[in-house]
């Protein structure tokens, strides 16, 4: 019934402010206690300070069109390289040494790497991004036009030293990678270029050395050799051709001069021509058989011919078998003509009558000179014979030339039947070659750009960091938050406080008020009698709230201390309220 009672009549107002009255001391105590731990935790709590520095990335003065760089990383990649470098233990420990960050105790106490682990995590780098437009693809894009470099620390000379030792280190090291790296690259082009230049020279050298071991036979000479061959090949037709004509011009020039005599008539001063030996024995002969048809041999005439004609004929008897040996030659230079018409000058059969012929003209020769001591004196002989000889020496000629030629074609032949072997193995030098020289080419090229580069890092047009806000002396600590701290331990004091009243409201046995007695008893009460107070009571109550006039006195009084020690001096904080209100 009691329980009924209670759920249909829930407590209202009055009756919380009852039980604060009730329950105010331990309230206020339990307020009080959590109030000033957080008054503690908030003033005595070490403050942080941060020391902040922003570094603009700037792009390369020079149009990337014109000069490219070598440094194709993106900024937050070199940022992070960067980091990585200088946040070494080295680096940090002679950071750590040099500003005195820790003390001897905590030197000794703490690791290196505890040591490192602890200043990498007061060093903070954020990326500053901004809204661009991409030049390749003509969108908008974000990219990182600046990050902010922050230390944190206890002192703040320190946090501000340290802060632009980072900075320092930075830039300084951006700076160094990349002229180093356009420097290593720049350097490993030229070596590049250096062993690809000997590459070179050693295969110019091999393709010397081929051309000479295979002259004649390269294949860019193809062509040449063919021609050489085909208009060797026309002259010898032509001079196999003009050689036959003059072997025929010959054969009737000696037949010709076969049928002269060497020396002219003589003419008698009667006027009578004096014939000579053979035309003699010619004449007489034909007078001899005129006779005979008319004498007989006992006849004195014919008698005396016979013995004129014996007379000529011992005399020139070598005479007449020149003309039997002309007569050969004649025919053995016709039959040379027919084997020419047919075989090669180095068959068997030409062979053999080419040797005829020569001995036949030298018994001639020699017999023609033994068959007279006399110059020659008949003009037309004398022509005939010139033309004779100029016939040989220039069949003689042609000969040579003929030989000079098929020595030719046969040499060139020899040097077209190697060229496909010859080709293959110079193609494979030459294509070697000219992979070489076009790798030479590429990276002679890349080189020049890179040298571009390196100069362009050198005298700092690339992209580079810039300090535009130098790290500054911090003013206010960055943690702990004070008024934050002060804040949730209001509220937390006023919230525990509360439920310490509530808890001890529950869980005491006594009852309060009219709703209660008539909750526990079930019975409406008739009259009531309040708390009568008398001279005691009244004077407890006087001194109570002196008491609580005091305390919150001394408490304003170390808030101010505090806040003045701690936090800000009270003239700098009347000096930012009077600002902020427009008073100042």
């Amino acid at each position: 019934m009691e329980q009924e009672y209670e759920e249909d009549q829930p407590r209202s107002i009055g009756d919380y402010i009852a039980i604060a009255k009730r329950r105010r001391k331990p309230i206020v105590i339990v307020a009080c206690l959590v109030l000033s731990v957080a008054v503690l935790a908030a003033f005595l709590w070490p403050p942080t300070y941060r020391s902040t520095a922003v570094i603009l990335i700037e792009e390369q003065d020079v149009p990337q069109d014109l000069v490219r760089s070598t440094i194709t990383s993106y900024a937050v990649q070199r940022i992070e390289e960067i980091r990585q470098r200088i946040m070494t233990i080295g680096n940090i420990m002679s950071i750590v040494e040099r500003f005195k960050l820790y003390t001897e105790d905590e030197l000794r106490r703490l690791t290196r790497t505890e040591i490192s682990q602890d200043f990498r995590s007061a060093v903070m780098i954020q990326p500053i991004n901004a809204e661009v437009i991409d030049p390749r693809s003509g969108r908008p894009t974000e990219a990182v036009i600046a990050f902010s470099l922050s230390f944190e620390g206890r002192k703040i000379d320190t946090v501000h030293k340290v802060a632009n030792e980072l900075v320092t280190l930075y830039l300084n090291e951006n700076l160094r990678e990349r002229t180093e790296q356009s420097t290593s690259t720049s350097e490993f082009l030229s070596a590049e270029a250096g062993a690809l230049d000997g590459l070179l020279k050693d295969l110019e050298q091999q393709i010397s050395v081929f051309k000479e071991e295979h002259q004649g036979s390269l294949p860019e000479l193809n062509q040449f050799n063919l021609s050489i061959v085909d208009r060797s090949q026309r002259e010898l037709l032509d001079i196999t051709t003009r050689r036959q004509e003059l072997e025929r011009r010959k054969i009737e020039l000696a037949a010709d001069l076969a049928q002269l005599n060497p020396t002219s008539p003589q003419i008698l001063p009667s006027g009578q021509a004096v014939l000579s030996d053979s035309d003699r024995l010619k004449a007489l002969r034909s007078e001899y058989r005129q006779k005979t048809a008319i004498y007989r041999q006992s006849h004195p005439d014919l008698q005396r011919l016979q013995r004129e004609i014996g007379l000529l004929e011992d005399t020139l008897g070598e005479g007449e078998a020149g003309s039997d040996i002309a007569g050969e030659l004649r025919t053995a230079r016709e039959q040379l003509l027919q084997y020419r018409d047919r075989y090669t000058d180095n068959h068997p059969q030409v062979t053999r009558v080419k040797n005829m012929i020569s001995q036949l003209e030298d018994r001639l020769l020699i017999e023609q000179r033994a068959a007279s001591e006399v110059i020659p004196d008949n003009p037309a002989y004398v022509l005939l014979s010139t033309q004779l000889q100029t016939i040989d020496s220039e069949i003689e000629a042609l000969l040579q030339k003929q030989q000079s030629l098929r020595g030719k074609i046969e040499q060139h032949d020899n040097l077209l039947s190697r060229t496909p072997a010859v080709e293959k193995e110079y193609q494979a030098l030459l294509r070697d070659y000219e992979n070489a020289r076009m790798k030479y080419r590429e990276i002679k090229a890349k080189q020049m750009e890179a040298e571009l580069a390196r100069s362009l890092e050198q005298e700092r047009k690339g992209e580079r960091f810039t300090l535009i806000q130098p790290p500054e002396i911090p003013e206010d600590p960055v943690s702990p938050n004070r008024t934050l701290l002060l804040a949730l331990g209001l509220a937390l004091a006023l919230a525990l406080g509360a439920g310490s009243g509530v808890l001890l409201e529950m869980l005491d046995p006594r009852v309060y008020g009219e709703k209660n007695i008539v909750a526990a008893t079930g019975v409406a009460s008739m009259v009531l009698i309040p708390y009568m107070e008398d001279e005691k009571d009244s004077g407890a109550m006087r001194r109570r709230y002196l008491s609580y006039a005091g305390g919150a006195t001394a408490s304003a009084l170390v808030a101010v201390t505090v806040f003045h020690n701690f936090v800000k001096p009270l003239d700098v904080a009347w000096f930012i309220l009077l600002r902020k209100l427009g008073l100042h």
